[in-house]
């Protein structure tokens, strides 16, 4: 059975619904993609390494991740910070605004508190969120743990999402999402992350710029057009089907970066996991929230045993 690590934040959610109604979840970016991998792939172990508060809402948290089957062997506790907090509001095309409240979260001091703690998997995946959070210390640190889990025969993964407000500029953005790329086995850019950050205008642009790594895989997500798969040196480009009814849009990457990777760990090509990823997200846009029904996920888009 293949391991997977997934390093991140998850947060709790509030979604407004009518009048003053909130309804709280659990979610965030490298969260989300760790869910939908689990629940896609039937022979997978997945484990989610954060730190997590010693609070009520940490342990309900502890408990859905239960629930979800997500393995918790690398949650650390932290004694005196909490879960990070975001709000989310929806308009009527399914396009969301947030306000986060993450700054002195516990997931911030991760890499401090896991201690020297080994981790073992076969597959690694974190984000430029994952990076984003922590200070430069605990940055090295994370790019020590990737270079021990590499040692090892570990592929690593990443996604370069951007978030503006996290970074003190784009440089240091750009330093440390160049320094991810450097390190990674795959990767899934975006191409509205890749316009904001390096203003590519195109896949051909993101290509361009990854060619001076030794990455095997590079997955080109054009939001809703296309999807661009470069391996050995040959590319193929995947037509995406609309969809035609949005509820929400959040979580539509990171559903189809769980998708993708869970279809590659099962032996699919990069082809059939690409396809199989776009379900996936095309499912997870179509009911609110970041993190849907199982059973709603499982009747659309079965898992793959």
């Amino acid at each position: 059975m293949k391991k997977v690590v997934v390093f991140g934040e998850c947060m709790v959610e509030l979604v407004s619904k009518q009048g003053d109604t909130l309804h709280k979840g659990f979610a965030g970016d490298t969260y989300n993609t760790a869910i939908y991998l689990n629940r896609c792939a039937a022979n997978v172990s997945v484990s989610y390494l954060t730190a997590l508060g010693d609070d009520f809402l940490s342990s309900e948290l502890l408990a859905r991740m239960s629930e979800e089957g997500i393995n918790s062997e690398y949650i650390v506790r932290s004694e005196d910070r909490n879960l990070g907090l975001y709000m989310v509001k929806t308009d009527v095309h399914g396009e969301r605004t947030f306000t986060y409240w993450r700054q002195n979260s516990a997931a911030t001091q991760s890499l401090n508190l896991l201690k020297g703690q080994k981790v073992e998997a076969d597959l690694f995946y974190f984000s430029a969120i994952s990076l984003a959070i922590l200070d430069n210390d605990q940055k090295a640190k994370l790019f020590e743990l990737i270079a021990e889990l590499k040692a090892t025969g570990c592929k690593i993964s990443f996604d370069p999402n951007y978030r503006p407000k996290l970074w003190m500029s784009k440089e240091e953005a750009k330093k440390w999402t160049d320094a991810a790329y450097a390190v990674s086995d795959l990767v899934f850019p975006g191409g509205d992350d890749h316009a904001e950050l390096y203003a590519h205008k195109n896949a051909e642009a993101i290509f361009e710029h990854l060619a001076q790594y030794e990455i095997e895989e590079v997955v080109v997500k054009d939001g809703a057009s296309s999807v661009n798969i470069l391996i050995d040196n040959k590319l193929d480009t995947l037509p995406i089907e609309p969809v035609e009814k949005v509820v929400d849009t959040t979580a539509a990457g990171d559903g189809f970066n769980g998708g993708y990777l869970a279809a590659r760990l099962t032996g699919s090509s990069h082809t059939d996991s690409a396809r199989y990823g776009a379900k996936v997200a095309a499912t997870v846009i179509a009911f609110p929230g970041a993190i849907i029904d199982k059973q709603a996920l499982a009747n659309n888009v079965p898992p793959i045993q």
